[in-house]
């Protein structure tokens, strides 16, 4: 799988963006409206960027396994949204920390599946191919 310059430079900047996410979750005394705020640059960007991109560059014969991630990456938003709603919505400390959580550990995931993406890139443009293997 060769992405494009274009897409891979997206998927980098996607990934930045749910990494400081990531660290707006994981604070200590979270600001929910802060990282709801946040939570909807991140997914705007990904609808505008590399969504809409999408269909204009992608051909899905020909890039199934970055059809797969970007199928995955969309859920995966979907679910943080609910995540960060439910969690602006808690009002017990304890619950709060339990959605807290659940976003971050969401977060992982997604920023995972951009770090393996962009691996597969890497992988199979050069050499480096069976140096994992």
């Amino acid at each position: 799988m060769i992405l494009s310059e274009d897409r891979r430079q997206c998927y980098q900047e996607l990934q930045q963006a749910l990494e400081q996410l990531q660290r707006t979750a994981a604070q200590d005394n979270l600001d929910r409206a802060a990282l709801a705020i946040e939570y909807r640059k991140v997914q705007q960007f990904f609808g505008n960027q590399i969504m809409r991109a999408e269909s204009d560059e992608l051909d899905g014969s020909e890039t199934p396994p970055e059809q797969s991630y970007l199928t995955e990456i969309h859920k995966q938003l979907r679910l943080l949204g609910t995540d960060v709603t439910f969690l602006q919505a808690s009002r017990q400390p304890a619950t709060a920390k339990a959605r807290q959580t659940a976003a971050i550990a969401r977060l992982n995931t997604l920023i995972g599946y951009c770090g393996a993406l962009l691996q597969k890139n890497s992988d199979s443009s050069g050499p480096a191919q069976m140096q994992n293997k």
